[in-house]
């Protein structure tokens, strides 16, 4: 995979020329192709693949998957013609905003385009800035290197192959690519809704949306599509809770959600089944990823 691939770079929003051409030597051609390709062989083949949805932090020996992932196509043009891109070059006048390096490859089948493209996330350390002071060693002794320059690690962040994208972490794709799409979060509307039900006693509803970060909106909206309020009184939920070692507290058959914001995330995990009592310590737990057995 990669063989004799061009090298890319993925520049952030705000710049004319989003993908650009990374010119280099052969022999760092072939060794940049390798070790991508190599990289990608866990998402490939090595790890277990489990669909994406926003709420489940994969393990070491597992990968998380979006099928039907739009690739944009600033993307799949420059590996279509990598030769036609702007060549990327130093401006001191204007600090380069690299966002991920890649690589591609485009093949056909059944007058189908395949692309397979291997990306790895940009990180400030990876700018070989001429401010810093690069000590290379050479004979027993070490040379500062004057040039500036980007480093490359051995490592991709996700891979894209037949419609499909794969990657380890939630947090580092996302750096790549905007992927809110592939998981609901609650619009303001059904913050709005969700603060305004009958079962809840909320305070100040406009302090509720105000505070409605992602993380907010993402399990408001998985309470909502769980129907936990549909099944289950006031007073059954308080028990539940208390089940699980969590206080909550309940006045006229509501539920009394405080303005604190890390009492409320851990009353948010509570409706999203997300806090649990430890079948053999009987401590209460806090979990921040969960996924149907199977």
């Amino acid at each position: 995979m990669f063989d004799n691939s061009s090298i890319m770079v993925l520049l952030n929003d705000g710049i004319e020329d989003l993908v650009q051409l990374l010119e280099v030597d052969t022999t760092t051609q072939e060794a940049l192709c390798s070790n991508f390709s190599d990289a990608a062989v866990p998402l490939l083949s090595g790890k277990q693949i489990v669909p994406f949805d926003g709420s489940y932090k994969p393990n070491e020996d597992e990968g998380l998957s979006i099928c039907k992932f739009r690739l944009p196509e600033v993307i799949t043009d420059a590996v279509r013609n990598p030769l036609g891109l702007q060549t990327f070059a130093y401006d001191k006048k204007a600090e380069p905003d690299i966002r991920a390096i890649f690589i591609g490859e485009r093949t056909e089948a059944d007058n189908t385009e395949i692309f397979n493209v291997a990306f790895q996330r940009f990180r400030k350390e990876q700018y070989l800035s001429t401010k810093k002071f690069s000590l290379f060693y050479d004979q027993d002794t070490f040379i500062r290197e004057n040039r500036w320059g980007i480093g490359i690690t051995d490592t991709i962040d996700c891979v894209f192959t037949q419609m499909e994208l794969r990657f380890s972490s939630y947090y580092y794709a996302r750096q790549i690519f905007d992927l809110s799409e592939y998981y609901r979060t609650a619009t303001d509307i059904e913050v709005q809704n969700f603060s305004g039900m009958d079962l809840l006693s909320i305070e100040d509803k406009d302090q509720l949306l105000n505070m409605a970060d992602t993380w907010i909106r993402r399990k408001i909206a998985a309470i909502n599509d769980s129907g936990v309020f549909k099944n289950n009184t006031a007073k059954k939920i308080v028990k539940l809770a208390q089940n699980c070692g969590l206080e909550i507290s309940a006045i006229n058959g509501k539920l009394i959600i405080p303005s604190d914001k890390r009492k409320l995330k851990e009353i948010l995990c509570f409706l999203d089944d997300e806090v649990y009592k430890g079948a053999f310590t009987q401590n209460t737990y806090i979990t921040n990823s969960k996924r149907r057995v199977q």
